[in-house]
């Protein structure tokens, strides 16, 4: 006997490109989830390979279970999310990627973990609801660790200028309420990633929770979009070779600023103080940064991030 419950109020969006080899895998995960969701939307982002052709074939398996949106044009993960986010009607939405497994109780130790906080604070608070992820290889075989650990993140520094440096939220674990994504939509196409833009508005007008055990065997492999990279000596190898070759780029810690700025133009809330920072002249930004309350002082997870932090503010131009 089959011991699935179907749960009317939840839907999952899934973003598809070029994801044949994996996504039959994951959809079979879904579907068999101890509490499964009404519908799973997908809408495919112009896929080269035979995605499309797989996506037929699977919404004839799984029928009107599986809702497919026009595929038209490239837009890009996160705008993809977006639409996806945004034809959704259901009070409760995951976020799912195309080349994971979900945990068959994923939802429901997700869906419960919701409710409770909808019993604390509301269900017109938005609200989040993430794991960690349990690290495969492309083969399925565990890798022995977590993703947190191997990125070692603090997945407890979820205030808004935590959030505004480094995201520890990682969407395909993602469970959010209505409110939320009324409050979110529409991602801006410049926000760094929609996993991120969503747990900086939960940040500040809502609440984090993390549940302990993880609830997604996140697969690496060579085509991953961010994947589980780690933390050793080759990455910060390359992270000072960068800063040394073009200390100006900034790369990924000035695209957290214009995001940072983003958010604080669209809510009139300011959630770092690296935008005023960088608004001042390059040999005056030390001492502001010194003057800062430690409560306000800039950071990211480690001592040598942080130290990263500070080198390329001395670097980056206005």
């Amino acid at each position: 006997m089959e011991a699935v419950v179907k749960q009317k109020h939840m839907e999952v969006v899934l973003p598809t490109y070029n994801g044949a080899c994996y996504l039959e895998a994951q959809v079979a995960s879904i579907h068999s989830q101890t509490i499964r969701p009404e519908k799973l939307l997908i809408r495919d982002d112009s896929s080269s390979d035979s995605t499309p052709r797989l996506l037929k074939r699977l919404q004839n398996h799984y029928g009107e279970w599986i809702e497919l949106l026009p595929s038209e044009g490239n837009l890009g993960c996160t705008q993809n999310v977006n639409l996806l986010l945004g034809s959704t009607e259901a009070n409760y939405i995951a976020l799912a990627d195309q080349d994971d497994v979900w945990l068959p109780d994923k939802l429901e130790q997700s869906l419960g973990v919701m409710r409770l906080l909808e019993e604390r604070h509301g269900a017109t608070m938005p609200l989040l609801v993430h794991s960690d992820l349990e690290l495969i290889n492309a083969a399925g075989t565990s890798l022995g660790c977590n993703y947190l650990q191997r990125q070692r993140l603090d997945p407890k520094r979820t205030a808004p200028m935590d959030l505004a440096l480094t995201n520890v939220v990682t969407g395909c674990t993602v469970l959010v309420n209505r409110a939320l994504l009324s409050r979110a939509l529409p991602i801006p196409s410049e926000a760094l990633m929609h996993d991120w833009w969503l747990a900086l508005v939960a940040s500040v007008f809502g609440r984090i929770e993390m549940m302990e055990n993880p609830t997604v065997l996140y697969r690496q492999h060579d085509r991953n979009v961010l994947g589980a990279r780690g933390l050793g000596i080759g990455y910060i190898f390359q992270r000072l070779k960068n800063l040394l070759t073009d200390p100006g780029a900034g790369g990924h810690t000035r695209a957290a600023v214009q995001q940072a700025k983003l958010f604080a133009e669209r809510y009139d809330r300011e959630i770092s103080a690296l935008p005023s920072l960088l608004d001042l002249e390059r040999h005056k930004r030390w001492q502001a940064l010194i003057k800062l309350p430690s409560s306000v002082r800039p950071s990211k997870h480690g001592p040598l991030r942080t130290i990263g932090l500070y080198a390329l503010l001395a670097g980056l131009p206005r």
